[in-house]
C-alpha cells in the first residue's frame, strides 16, 4: 500500500468514527434543548416543575460535550493544538503535530483510564433526583471512558494521517478535505 493511500485510507475512517459520534452527539443536544424546554413549560407556566428535568439535561450536556472531543480533534478545531502548529514553519508542522498529538494521546489515556475507574464505581452509586427510578451514576459517568477512547482513536488517526502524507500536502487547516 503506498503512503499516500494509507493516509487517505485513516483519514477516511477518521470521517467514519466523526460521523459515529457526530450523531449522539446531535441527538443529545436535541434531547437536552427539549428536557430544558419541557422543565421550563412546566415550572413557569403549568406551576408544576418536573423534579429530574435539571438532572437529566446536565447528564445530556455532559455527554454531547464529551462526545465533541473526538470530533474537535478529526477537525482539529482545538484551539491548543492549531494555535502551536500554526506558528511554526510548513516544514516542521507535520512533525510538531505528531509531537503534540503523542502529548495529547497521553492526556487522553490518563482520561479514558481514570473515567473507566470511576464510571465502574459509579454502578454503585444512584443518580441524586433519578434515585427513584433506580439510575445509577455509571451511565452519566460513562461519558468519559467513551469520550476518551474516541479522541484516542482519532488522535491516533491523525497521527497517520499526519505521518503518511507529503509534506506538500500537508496544511494543517486543510487536513478534513479529502
Amino acid at each position: 500500500m503506498q503512503t499516500r493511500s494509507i493516509g487517505s485510507f485513516a483519514l477516511k475512517l477518521s470521517l467514519f468514527i466523526e460521523r459515529l459520534a457526530a450523531y449522539p452527539c446531535i441527538a443529545a443536544t436535541g434531547a437536552m434543548t427539549v428536557v430544558v424546554l419541557l422543565g421550563v413549560l412546566f415550572r413557569y407556566v403549568l406551576q408544576s416543575p418536573l423534579s429530574w428535568s435539571e438532572e437529566v439535561a446536565r447528564y445530556l450536556m455532559i455527554w454531547a460535550a464529551s462526545l465533541a472531543i473526538s470530533i474537535g480533534i478529526m477537525r482539529r478545531e482545538h484551539l491548543g493544538i492549531t494555535f502551536l502548529t500554526s506558528r511554526i514553519p510548513a516544514s516542521a508542522q507535520k512533525y510538531v503535530a505528531v509531537l503534540v498529538n503523542l502529548a495529547v494521546l497521553w492526556f487522553l489515556w490518563i482520561l479514558t483510564k481514570f473515567g473507566y475507574d470511576m464510571a465502574l464505581e459509579g454502578q454503585t452509586q444512584l443518580s441524586p433526583v433519578l434515585a427513584k427510578y433506580r439510575i445509577n451514576m455509571m451511565w452519566s459517568l460513562s461519558a468519559i471512558p467513551v469520550a476518551g477512547a474516541l479522541a484516542i482513536i482519532q488522535t491516533v488517526l491523525q497521527i497517520v494521517v499526519d505521518l503518511f502524507r507529503r509534506k506538500e500536502d500537508f496544511d494543517i487547516k486543510g487536513m478534513v478535505d479529502i
